[in-house]
């Protein structure tokens, strides 16, 4: 493994504390420990002193040879005193000693790709990091113990059964016992069903009260009130070359599939802001409150916005998960740099329309996730998807019995779609794009 594949990220929050905590993993850990610790790297913990331009620090390692490790690589685990500067120095000196800043939930995928965990495990990183009430904290500890992914495979092997039950009863349809063979497969259906219930969480999740909320927020003259206008197919906001032009939030009703959504035109933030920064609190207050956060990248540049992001991640570490990077006028003729934030990304031209379809079906998908209470994880999701074609399927008794069987057939591709070992790489970019640094 090369040494660039040595990475590192604080593994506490960005604020001053009492401690913080460095997590490195990679081949060049032994080394960084030496040169750091003056330590031989094998399992143990030594209480060592760091030195840093600014003085020694004291400081406790955690030396975790691989693979018996999460990520399956040596893992050096460093608490410091928690002041900034501090933190910032030794930041500083691990890239000198040839590790590099870890991308978005790179240490889950990296448990994810030596078999430490499975896709349903890693995604319970992520619920348990971003639950909220008790209930999507128990449902995720669920996902992470394995246990989740068990009664669902349970299940899956089951209606794979049914499946070849209601297969193998075409072949009796003349037979004089073949409706009540079809009354004992719609009672070990409606069985199932319940069953399948009681694992996805249908029965208690807390109704939402409110509409859900798309926040669209980025620097003046982003195209915030262009994108607003184009998804609402109407004129609601004020729309100049002129940076500043929105002030006060502009919101409208938003039809988005079967979702029905509140849409938010925020004032411009940043450096180039007219307003100095006049109504940028506000904004910003606003976009914490989002179900998903749409950050418009304008083509000139994307400093000003990875800056505001860096802000909102300091309140809230979770906005991430929320968030959805939108490259703004594609129709312009500007370099298109990568995408720096690591997030879930479109582009498109609210004048022209080009992307704006892509968009609407990835804010369906993010409002999906939104309205099912806890099923956020492609585990729960895809069960959820089942679950859905199950109930139709039983819920009128008159239903033909091909049409039951054609809805079990769907049914076991999308508990199987749950299960499965492997994603392909664009789903599993998209999955970890919303994680934290440092996960």
């Amino acid at each position: 493994m090369p040494d660039a594949d040595t990475i590192f990220a604080l593994a506490t929050p960005a604020a001053p504390s009492p401690v913080a905590l460095i997590r490195v993993s990679g081949p060049r850990c032994a080394a960084i420990c030496n040169q750091l610790c003056g330590a031989e790297f094998k399992r143990s913990s030594v209480d060592c002193r760091i030195s840093l331009p600014l003085g020694e620090v004291p400081a406790t390692a955690w030396l975790l040879p691989g693979p018996a490790t999460l990520t399956g690589d040596d893992t050096l685990e460093l608490r410091i005193p928690g002041n900034l500067a501090i933190v910032r120095e030794l930041e500083t000196r691990l890239r000198a000693l040839g590790a590099r800043d870890a991308e978005p939930g790179e240490f889950t995928r990296r448990a994810l790709d030596a078999g430490k965990l499975d896709l349903s495990r890693a995604e319970a990183v992520l619920q348990l990091i971003n639950a909220t009430d008790e209930v999507s904290r128990r449902q995720a500890v669920a996902d992470l113990s394995g246990e989740t992914a068990t009664r669902i495979g349970a299940l899956a092997e089951q209606l794979r059964g049914l499946r070849a039950r209601f297969e193998m009863s075409f072949d009796f349809s003349e037979e004089e016992h073949a409706e009540s063979l079809e009354q004992r497969l719609q009672a070990d259906l409606h069985e199932f069903v319940s069953g399948l219930r009681s694992v996805v969480g249908a029965d208690d999740p807390a109704p939402r009260q409110a509409k859900p909320v798309i926040a669209l927020f980025g620097p003046p003259n982003a195209g915030k009130s262009t994108l607003f206008n184009a998804l609402l197919g109407t004129p609601r906001a004020l729309v100049s070359s002129t940076p500043g032009t929105t002030r006060d939030p502009v919101e409208a009703d938003l039809s988005i599939g079967s979702h029905v959504a509140c849409i938010a035109d925020l004032s411009g933030v940043g450096g180039s802001d007219v307003d100095l920064g006049r109504f940028a609190e506000a904004a910003r207050a606003r976009a914490m409150q989002a179900d998903v956060l749409l950050l418009l990248c304008p083509p000139e540049g994307s400093e000003e916005l990875i800056e505001e992001l860096k802000e909102l991640q300091r309140r809230d570490a979770s906005v991430r998960s929320r968030a959805m990077w939108v490259r703004t006028k594609s129709d312009l003729t500007f370099e298109q740099r990568a995408n720096p934030a690591g997030l879930e990304e479109v582009s498109l031209s609210a004048l022209s329309g080009a992307g704006l379809e892509d968009l609407r079906s990835r804010l369906e998908a993010r409002l999906d996730q939104a309205a099912s209470g806890c099923a956020t994880s492609l585990l729960r999701m895809r069960s959820a998807a089942a679950l859905a074609l199950l109930e139709q399927a039983t819920a009128d008794p008159d239903t033909p019995h091909e049409v039951v069987a054609s809805d079990v057939r769907r049914a076991l591709t999308a508990l199987d779609e749950a299960l499965m070992a492997e994603a392909p790489g664009e789903v599993l970019d998209l999955i970890f794009s919303r994680f934290c640094i440092g996960k």
